[in-house]
């Protein structure tokens, strides 16, 4: 009988590192997905969503001036060239930005009211909502599109507030 027992236990300890083993094995994943696009450049990941911080805006700078201060952003695109998939090589590009937009401006949502954004390219030429850029010679490589977005006052009465907009762009190629 005692021959029994040990045995017994001799074979549970026996069986103890492998269950240690098993217990410290981790198993993971990794999740991927993507997609191969006929376009001449690919968007960096950095442009896809950006936040630009307006900051702080007293409303006598928009009573007196008409507007705030420029706040950059850029677009970055990787990867350009000039082979397509199956048309002509390309050559140029446009740009073309959307969102909620009252005539020439893109509107704001929020609590303050009498404002809406200018945007601007890297020469401070006005770009309007829904309308493309002018046509941009495609480089090989990485471009860096440069913007700016402004305060400005829209002619309704002005009251102070937060207040944010989602623009939207996209890129056609010719």
């Amino acid at each position: 009988m005692k021959a029994i027992l040990v045995m017994l236990l001799v074979s549970q300890f026996a069986t103890l590192p492998s269950v240690q083993a098993q217990a410290s094995t981790l198993w993971g994943s990794v999740n991927m997905n993507g997609s191969i696009v006929d376009s001449a450049c690919a968007i960096d990941t950095g442009s896809y969503e950006q936040v630009v911080d307006m900051g702080i805006l007293p409303v006598g700078t928009i009573r007196q001036q008409g507007q705030g201060p420029v706040h950059p952003f850029s677009i970055t695109l990787i990867g350009c060239t000039l082979v397509p998939y199956t048309s002509s090589p390309w050559q140029a590009f446009t740009v073309t930005f959307d969102g909620p937009a009252s005539g020439n401006w893109f509107t704001v949502s929020g609590d303050a009211r009498g404002v809406a954004l200018l945007l601007q390219d890297a020469d401070g030429k006005p770009i309007y909502p829904g309308k493309s850029t002018e046509k941009q010679t495609i480089a090989p490589g990485n471009t860096v599109l440069n913007y700016g977005l402004r305060l400005v006052a829209d002619k309704e009465p002005l009251r102070p507030g937060q207040y944010q907009s989602a623009l939207r762009f996209k890129l056609d190629y010719y």
